[in-house]
């Protein structure tokens, strides 16, 4: 099965089994995956102009954003993540289509497999890092070029250099290099994650960029990220110029939080600012008691260059998450819905609305600094529209619903913190 790419204007990558780059006419020709760009942030880095990510970007697996890191050491880690999916359908290809990750059914999986290093930033030791080198199926589906140097940099995990300037009585965190990308609710890494399988709105937005960017706080309680980066898809591009991103961070108390982000950038060969993409979405967390709420919705558009009349091609998508950890203890069940609607088919290459249910039970582990997650999941999904439908049977035909069970294992091992 041939992965489709992340969502690109007339052509995308990430998500819809990476069906998103396609062209709705002929696509426009690939450039080199590493644009000016990221020659840019390479020289800057050089120069050692580097940035902090936003701890709450990429927490450890249970900890939260307030973790107190380690300064001083140099820390590492590894992680994997094992799957099985069951689907009623019985696909040919063995295929999940109109997904980015986890996209393979009916046998066993290694989706993910990641080694790292670094060191967080503080007050006393301002420089950090983060180097790392990833495989698996998931990994695999990042690129779809068929370019050697995509081939090569998708195998790159989160790889940057960060720093901590004092400003104002703040601190002003910089990251620039391999840094992840800011839209949506989920990690590209499932134990980060309160359901296993991701959603369709997050599996078409970028997981990781090339980019500079600036995080700084506004008191207490709001902070404020801005920067520019290479693109929507990291690995290829049809132009050379730099998109925008920006994210408005705001702790209503010690339970609760909301969060506002936005991309804005040319994602066709023609960079005319008429044509940029701009996506949105809000997203806020709350936890009452045992439960824990999260809601993620957002909508993107971009207008057509090369279709007739320029339209405007919109997509849109929405999640609301349940979760009950009884007593904080190791059993954790969650249920979510979710809707993805792609009707001009700008990301997924479908013109098709997704509605799907999950249901989630998760047994963890922590030990020392492991992490073990035994997962399981069943979800319903519906797939309609004059393109929609999952695969089906040995010939891989399209029928519009898809049920799956699905087994899993996560297991992480980090000393970047304590």
């Amino acid at each position: 099965m041939k992965a489709m790419k992340r969502g690109s204007g007339a052509a995308g990558l990430r998500g819809g089994s990476r069906d998103h780059w396609h062209g709705i006419t002929a696509p426009p020709p690939h450039r080199p995956a590493v644009p000016q760009i990221v020659l840019i942030v390479v020289a800057m880095l050089s120069s050692s102009i580097a940035l902090a990510q936003d701890p709450g970007l990429e927490p450890p697996a249970t900890e939260s954003s307030q973790t107190e890191y380690t300064t001083t050491a140099i820390g590492g880690g590894a992680y994997l993540d094992l799957a099985y999916a069951l689907s009623n359908n019985r696909p040919g290809n063995h295929g999940w289509r109109s997904k980015a990750t986890t996209l393979f059914v009916d046998k066993l999986v290694l989706n993910n497999g990641t080694v790292f290093l670094g060191k967080r930033p503080s007050r006393a030791s301002p420089w950090g890092f983060k180097a790392g080198v990833q495989l698996g199926k998931d990994v695999d589906n990042l690129s779809t070029t068929g370019s050697g140097t995509a081939d090569l940099l998708k195998h790159l995990h989160y790889t940057y250099a960060t720093y901590l300037a004092p400003v104002g009585g703040q601190e002003l965190a910089l990251v620039g290099g391999l840094i992840p990308g800011h839209l949506g609710y989920e990690s590209f890494q499932a134990i980060n994650n309160p359901t296993y399988t991701r959603v369709y709105g997050v599996d078409n937005v970028p997981y990781f960029q090339w980019g500079l960017a600036a995080q700084y706080p506004y008191g207490g309680k709001v902070s404020g990220v801005v920067m520019v980066t290479s693109g929507w898809d990291y690995l290829s591009s049809p132009n050379n110029a730099p998109s925008y991103g920006g994210r408005v961070h705001w702790d209503v108390n010690d339970a609760a939080w909301l969060r506002g982000n936005v991309f804005y950038g040319p994602e066709q060969e023609n960079t005319s600012l008429e044509f940029w993409r701009l996506a949105v979405e809000g997203i806020g967390q709350v936890r009452i008691g045992d439960f824990e709420l999260i809601g993620n919705f957002g909508y993107g558009a971009e207008r057509q260059a090369t279709v007739i009349g320029s339209p405007r091609y919109q997509w849109s998508w929405g999640a609301l998450w349940v979760n009950w950890r009884p007593g904080g203890g190791p059993w954790s069940a969650g249920l979510r819905p979710e809707f993805f609607r792609d009707e001009d088919r700008l990301i997924t290459s479908s013109r098709q609305t997704i509605t799907a249910v999950t249901a989630a039970l998760r047994y963890q582990v922590t030990v020392g600094r492991q992490v073990l997650q035994l997962r399981t999941e069943y979800r319903f999904d519906r797939s309609t529209g004059p393109d929609g439908g999952f695969w089906q049977g040995t010939n891989n035909m399209l029928v519009p619903n898809q049920q799956l069970f699905m087994l899993a294992v996560n297991w992480r091992f980090d000393t970047s913190y304590r």
